[in-house]
């Protein structure tokens, strides 16, 4: 990896801790570890919107959302963002589980006018508070907290031939409840039919200049410093593609025409040849069953993690609120709330999974009272 991007890739390296490194840090460097861990959690557009701060006496952490960092033509209701910091939850516990702490929760905030973008783009917006109680190590945890250093958003085509096993298939099924229900989806007629919505969602957002605007603010050039946002080649993009695509969304340039039918037919053409699609809904689209549904997003990502399968995820369709009303009711024949849809399979080509992690902010830039 080129030098000047070592600082903002540099959390990367952080290597993972054996139960008794962890138990002979002091109490205030075992709550930062484990926001560094949550920290490593994906978010929607790599925003990174969590910032914590640590009551040491207390023994508790609180997740607040930087509302500057609610999106406003992708996430208008703040529900990506939220379901951000229900992935950084999950890594949080596990990695408290494991070293011997059980993790109580309160949720602060279920008001979801509270997460709208612009309307506190400048404040620091309270959701979880956690509170680590003493417990007995979960050793059997081990593969999967080391999974979440080595977890990564691979945007690349898959082998369609190369299934990915049933059993892991029925484990990740069973993580879902009558709230947050999981539908796996690997037969190719319904693939193609998830991918022409994919392609709908992703050329809508090409031509529009609101959504289009936006994306190109976080889809940066390939040797961008930024601690945020998606480089170009975690999308295949090339260095010039990656930098064309940048700047003609951001209306610096015309935008090539074959760099936006590339980028807006990449998902449709992702999903149809990816061997299992995956995609989560909710009977109540509440601030609590967001933060269920990142739970359990990233619950998924680290068990296909620890079996070395490929994931990756689609926000046109549940960004995009028409196609997201008329897939639900077309394909699924419900009112239910699309939250999450991400494909799975083995990356086909080999430079394709070397690519490196997401940016990543420092952890002083993410604990408020560092």
């Amino acid at each position: 990896m080129p030098e000047n991007y070592q600082q903002n890739y540099s959390i990367w390296q952080t290597a993972p801790l054996e139960i008794s490194e962890f138990k002979n840090l002091s109490e205030t460097e075992q709550l930062k570890h484990l926001c560094l861990v949550a920290h490593l959690a994906p978010s929607s557009h790599n925003t990174q919107p969590w910032r914590f701060e640590i009551h040491t006496d207390a023994n508790e952490i609180t997740i607040n959302i930087d509302g500057q960092y609610i999106l406003s033509a992708s996430d208008v209701s703040g529900r990506q963002t939220v379901i951000s910091v229900g992935c950084a939850l999950t890594n949080l516990k596990i990695a408290a589980n494991y070293f011997g702490y059980k993790i109580e929760t309160e949720l602060l905030n279920n008001d979801k006018q509270l997460f709208k973008p612009n309307e506190n783009e400048y404040k620091l917006i309270p959701i979880i508070k956690i509170k680590k109680i003493a417990d007995n190590p979960q050793e059997n945890l081990k593969e999967v907290y080391q999974a979440i250093f080595r977890r990564k958003v691979t945007r690349a085509e898959y082998l369609e031939n190369i299934e990915v096993p049933n059993q892991l298939l029925i484990d990740i099924e069973s993580l879902g409840n009558d709230q947050i229900k999981i539908h796996l989806v690997s037969d190719r007629l319904r693939r193609l039919t998830i991918g022409e919505f994919q392609g709908q969602a992703d050329n809508f957002v090409i031509n529009s200049k609101k959504f289009s605007h936006e994306l190109g603010l976080w889809l940066l050039p390939n040797d961008t410093n930024s601690a945020i946002g998606m480089p170009g080649r975690d999308f295949g993009l090339s260095d010039d593609e990656a930098l064309r695509l940048h700047r003609g969304l951001i209306g610096e340039i015309p935008l090539n025409p074959a760099d936006g039918l590339k980028f807006s037919t990449g998902g449709k053409i992702g999903i149809e040849k990816s061997p299992t699609i995956c995609f989560l809904t909710a009977a109540d689209d509440t601030v609590e069953n967001w933060i269920k549904a990142g739970e359990t997003v990233e619950n998924i990502f680290l068990k296909l993690a620890t079996h070395n399968i490929s994931f990756t995820m689609h926000a046109g369709i549940t960004e995009v609120a028409l196609i997201n009303k008329l897939f639900s009711m077309s394909f699924l024949g419900t009112s239910r709330k699309i939250l999450s849809l991400f494909r799975m399979g083995q990356v086909k080509r080999k430079e394709d999974a070397m690519r490196p992690h997401s940016p990543r902010w420092p952890l002083e830039k993410v604990i408020t009272n560092y």
